[in-house]
């Protein structure tokens, strides 16, 4: 048997050589200036349950008037996740939360709800539970409360696996920050005339207008492995209910699913929507966040293919610079499924819709063969913004979510205090 002091050792060299591996690849990437420049630090949080790991987390910032017991310098972070088993493919439990009032140098939870856990889907004669996954926490100024977006997946009580060809959802919640209460997940209505029966909102950036609207991008479909059209639903909020009000452009390509996973972001009066692909990845704009031109691969400004595929992408946005975080091939990571590792940070140049390369940093490392592809992106605060993502593991008591905070050298007047 290997000595403690041996196996010490053994896991410092592979450490060190790690550390050197990624210094010497970063100082192959980020060759030009960005608009805004930044560092990034990397922290590590809440050690795995010993039935399954955290997935799917990602954070909101609450304003000191939505949160005004606040315990520490704020602004309050919000973090919602859920376990997932430790083996198997979508087999996920119910959503729990966390919060800091600190950046994260302490939390309360993470605390299941009720609220939030899988429940019988209707119909189904216990054959099936729906489960409420991918999801993504807005706030929405004009009623102080957060809103939980994401999608449904059936799931058999038998197998513990998703069903194949099965319905999904799109999904809300509502969380009151005053209260520190959620409530229970609804399903988004959809008009009559809407026929797909597979409808998500998973693991989408949405944006809420100045009058209180959300446009919020969603895909849909016959089921899972069929065709996916991408699109952005507006929808309105009271505080209780969101409602469908109406979709714009159907955006598809036909090959592979078509297009999933779209994210939006606004940009100098601009909307910019991204879609994953199977094979590649999409980018799409607008003037008014519901209809959009004819998608187009992602590219680097050199006509390259940005070689990110079946994985989705999301944007980081700054008053003065928008940029794509991203995973792609060609990074050092041919042992990760799908390359979903390390997390890639680029500038995007707006008028051309193309990823200047030479900006492109590793701003989440990879560790080991571990996939990072389900993650999120929140502005904090005009200093900071968070890339947060629970990496998959076997390991027990394994601390597996990271937030990579981002430290702007230039104040980003799109956050508030």
């Amino acid at each position: 048997m290997k000595s403690s002091a041996y196996l010490r050792q053994t896991i410092f060299t592979a450490t060190a050589t790690a550390a050197l591996l990624f210094t010497a690849l970063q100082s192959t990437l980020a060759q030009d200036q960005a608009m805004v420049d930044y560092t990034t630090s990397i922290n590590h949080y809440f050690p795995c349950p010993e039935t399954g790991f955290w997935f799917q987390a990602r954070a909101v910032s609450l304003p000191q008037s939505a949160a005004d017991r606040l315990e520490g310098p704020g602004p309050r972070v919000l973090l919602t996740m859920q376990l997932h088993g430790m083996k198997g493919t979508h087999n996920y439990k119910g959503i729990a939360s966390a919060w800091t009032d600190d950046l994260g140098k302490s939390w309360q939870g993470p605390t299941a709800h009720e609220e939030l856990d899988l429940r019988m889907s209707e119909g189904s004669d216990n054959r099936y539970y729906e489960v409420p996954v991918d999801a993504t926490p807005i706030y929405h100024p004009s009623t102080q409360k957060v809103l939980l977006l994401g999608a449904t997946f059936q799931v058999d009580t038998k197998t513990r696996k998703d069903v194949p060809g099965g319905a999904s959802d799109v999904f809300y919640a509502v969380y009151d920050p005053q209260t520190n209460k959620w409530d229970t997940w609804q399903k988004l209505k959809f008009p009559k005339s809407f026929k797909w029966p597979y409808k998500r909102a998973g693991c989408v950036q949405s944006i809420v207008e100045p009058s209180g609207d959300i446009l919020m991008p969603f895909y849909f479909g016959q089921h899972n492995n069929s065709i996916h059209y991408s699109s952005v639903a507006r929808c309105t909020f009271d505080g209780h209910e969101l409602k469908y009000v109406e979709h714009g452009t159907e955006l598809v390509v036909d090959n592979g699913r078509g297009m999933s996973e779209p994210s939006l972001a606004k940009f100098q009066g601009k909307y910019f929507l991204t879609m994953r692909n199977d094979h590649t990845a999409y980018i799409s704009s607008s003037s008014d966040g519901l209809h959009f031109s004819p998608p187009q691969q992602w590219r680097f400004d050199d006509g390259a293919e940005l070689g990110s595929y079946n994985t989705q992408q999301h944007f980081v946005t700054h008053s003065d610079a928008l940029f794509l975080v991203y995973t792609r091939r060609g990074v050092d990571n041919d042992n990760v499924m799908r390359h979903r590792a390390p997390l890639l940070m680029a500038e995007i140049d707006p008028q051309s819709m193309r990823v200047r390369r030479g900006t492109e940093r590793i701003v989440v490392p990879k560790e080991g063969k571990s996939p990072m592809g389900n993650f999120g992106v929140c502005n904090i605060s005009p200093s900071s913004t968070w890339i947060t993502v629970a990496r998959r593991t076997n390991t027990p008591r394994d601390k597996n979510v990271i937030v990579c905070q981002i430290d702007w050298k230039q104040p980003n007047s799109l956050a508030e205090e």
